[in-house]
């Protein structure tokens, strides 16, 4: 009974100030956090021979981030986002009420962006998911609003050497115009990566499965191998994807489909070149991807056509008196019968002013053929950028 009494006044005695104490490493952590202040200011011109009036945009973007510092293995994550238009809204922004003008998918939004707790690998709450290239998986990041995910998931770097196991449950996609919609979706990314003299490889296996809340018809699943590399100063790419229906997913809405793309470079200097053929069987789809960089910057492609889409492309990256300059051109068909769509030539020179300040300059020029089977891609479209970023 002594005993018992003595633990009784050692837990009466002992435990508030241990309470006291976390509560204040609490408080010490929250404060000694670190804060970031990410502001982007573009002007993007829009001039689409499929729709009555050319598009002009003036928007900033501002991003506010703030990370706590370590609390017994525990991190936080707050960001703010905020997306203003400058002047007149002279454009489409997809979801409102100016569909003569020319698309641009930057609609006026203050939101949450990310918000999450972090221990142990594990991220639970609104956050970004981006796997390898982000074809399959990403956030989008070229669009002023990112695409985000209400999710839990897990990475883990140190269970076999120089493999990334990537493990999510997506909840909800926070997608860039501001809608949420509700999915039940696992993805599994594992990523091995490898450097030895001259030679470097990353293979990755992946497992997406996408179950949408709503229109549970359009749920799919796919299964896939990424694997790219160097050789000295050769470059290597190849993917393949297999797509079908998951859930309550249709054949109707979801066919079987394939993905591939294949890639090579060389580097000689401060130039790279590259080649490309990356093939998209007709409905294959990649909603959740970065679709802006993949398949050109007009954005024409960002759903595959009934036909599928063969995309060949070559593309020059070169880094000159403290610039990056990237050249492309494609030439777009269908995976079926070879029916031409079009053309595009894609520019871009991006220059680091200084540690904190970047600029970038960027243009896209699509030419549609007579013999694409819809008025979008039969109709040409140019497209140009002018940014200024700064970080701090």
């Amino acid at each position: 009974m002594k005993k018992l009494l003595a633990l009784s006044i050692c837990v009466a005695t002992f435990c508030p100030t241990l309470a006291l104490a976390d509560a204040q490493e609490l408080i010490t952590a929250i404060n000694s956090g670190k804060a970031t202040v990410d502001v982007r200011l573009r002007s993007e011109r829009v001039s689409d021979d499929a729709v009555k009036n050319d598009a002009h945009a003036e928007t900033i973007r501002t991003v506010l981030s703030y990370k706590t510092a370590d609390y017994q293995g525990f991190t936080g994550f707050l960001q703010f986002e905020d997306v203003t238009n400058l002047g007149e809204e002279r454009y489409n922004n997809t979801i409102g009420a100016k569909t003569t003008y020319a698309a641009i998918a930057d609609p006026a939004l203050t939101q949450v962006n990310q918000a999450f707790i972090e221990a142990y690998g594990v991220k639970l709450g609104r956050q970004k998911v981006v796997y390898d290239n982000a074809r399959f998986i990403g956030d989008v990041g070229w669009r002023q609003n990112d695409q985000t995910f209400d999710a839990v998931s897990y990475t883990n770097k140190v269970l076999v050497p120089s493999t990334t196991f990537s493990l999510a449950y997506l909840n909800k996609i926070n997608n860039i115009v501001g809608k949420v919609i509700p999915v039940s979706a696992p993805l599994v990314n594992v990523r091995y990566s490898k450097v030895s003299g001259d030679f470097g490889v990353n293979a990755s296996a992946f497992y997406y499965g996408i179950e949408y809340d709503t229109t549970p018809a359009d749920s799919f699943q796919d299964l896939g191998l990424k694997v790219d590399g160097s050789v000295k100063d050769f470059l290597y790419e190849v993917s393949f994807a297999q797509q079908s229906a998951y859930a309550d997913g249709t054949k109707a809405n979801v066919p079987d489909a394939n993905y591939h793309d294949i890639q090579l470079g060389y580097t000689f200097g401060p130039v790279t070149l590259k080649a490309q053929q990356e093939v998209l069987e007709a409905k294959f789809k990649t909603p959740l991807a970065t679709l802006h960089a993949f398949n050109g910057w007009a954005d024409r492609f960002l759903a595959t056509p009934a036909k599928g889409l063969e995309d060949t492309n070559i593309k020059l990256l070169a880094k000159y008196w403290g610039m990056n300059f990237v050249v492309a051109a494609h030439e777009f068909k269908a995976e079926t019968d070879g029916t031409k769509y079009g053309q595009e030539i894609d520019f871009s020179v991006a220059k680091n002013i200084n540690k904190n300040l970047s600029l970038l300059v960027k243009a896209a020029q699509y030419s549609g053929e007579s013999s694409a089977p819809t008025l979008a891609l039969k109709s040409d479209v140019n497209k140009t950028w002018l940014q200024l970023a700064y970080k701090f």
